[in-house]
């Protein structure tokens, strides 16, 4: 267990193992601590330990110190590491980790599901990914199938707080009547996904915000404490841009371009009631191939 480093990422999922990546590229000494080593985004974690980052499996962050405005460092079930910078990139954990240090951020976890089939003939690695926009409907090729699932009109949302500490995503609860409605909706477009046996479903915890955009950069109250959130269920597509900008941001005190809009300051100083944000969020959630 090391004892220091110069950022801290909490979190494996895209956008944290890319921001790690990142800031090891730029010569910072980083830890990155996740629970579920199935769950790091492999590429960009290999790559940052190569550059010198540390790897903390099955490491849970407490807290994240802070004395006088200031992160100093994090508590883990393995101990205490200092460091002046933490990125908060828990994904559907983002909210605990940062108020458990009373800081507050306006996002809130929902549940994705999709299918995947049994192979298809014909269904190449080339062919594009189609998109039903008004049912908001996708499907791609996948393994020799297709990948397929809903924006649905209801999405659920959870409080993660009520989640036990040995959860795993794959304990999830699904409900794949769900998407075998959707799937009757677009028969005429996409017969393909009634006519074809599933070979797996699953699902995920993206975190959701008001407006559709991801939380990206400092609490404003908090110095050296930045968030790296808010996916908006296209977390993997934008990770490795927004890791490299947060990671300009962290080391030479200014992302390469203008990131205010991702900014936690533009949702002002709170409160922001629960049952608001649920209603909000999962409008995005539906509308994500619509006007935002």
């Amino acid at each position: 267990m090391i004892e220091s480093a110069d950022v801290i990422v909490i979190g494996s999922g895209g956008l944290g193992a890319a921001t790690a990546f990142h800031l090891s590229k730029r010569g910072a000494r980083v830890a990155m601590m996740y629970f579920n080593p199935a769950q790091v985004a492999i590429g960009f974690a290999r790559a940052a330990q190569a550059n010198g980052a540390a790897l903390l499996p099955n490491t849970a962050v407490t807290r994240v110190l802070i004395d006088d405005g200031e992160v100093t460092g994090v508590d883990t079930t393995c101990g205490r590491i200092h460091a002046p910078v933490v990125v908060d990139a828990a994904g559907a954990w983002t909210r605990q980790v940062a108020e458990a240090s009373g800081i507050r951020v306006p996002l809130v976890t929902t549940a994705q599901q999709l299918f995947v089939t049994e192979p298809v003939p014909d269904a190449r690695a080339e062919l594009p990914m189609v998109r039903i926009m008004d049912a908001a409907v996708y499907m791609r090729p996948c393994d020799g199938g297709f990948l397929w699932g809903v924006y649905e009109e209801n999405p659920r949302f959870f409080d993660m707080n009520g989640f036990d500490a040995n959860f795993d995503v794959k304990d999830l609860s699904l409900d794949a009547d769900v998407l075998w409605h959707y799937a009757r909706d677009v028969e005429a477009q996409l017969p393909v996904l009634l006519n074809t046996a599933i070979r797996e479903h699953r699902g995920g915890l993206p975190t959701m915000t008001a407006d559709g955009q991801h939380v990206v950069g400092p609490a404003p109250a908090i110095r050296g404490f930045y968030f790296a959130s808010g996916c908006n269920v296209a977390g993997l597509s934008i990770a490795p841009a927004l890791g490299e900008m947060l990671a300009a941001w962290i080391v030479d005190g200014a992302p390469l371009i203008d990131l205010s809009p991702l900014s936690i300051a533009r949702f002002g100083t709170g409160p922001w009631p629960d049952d608001e944000l649920i209603r909000q969020s999962a409008w995005q959630y539906r509308h994500f191939y619509g006007a935002r």
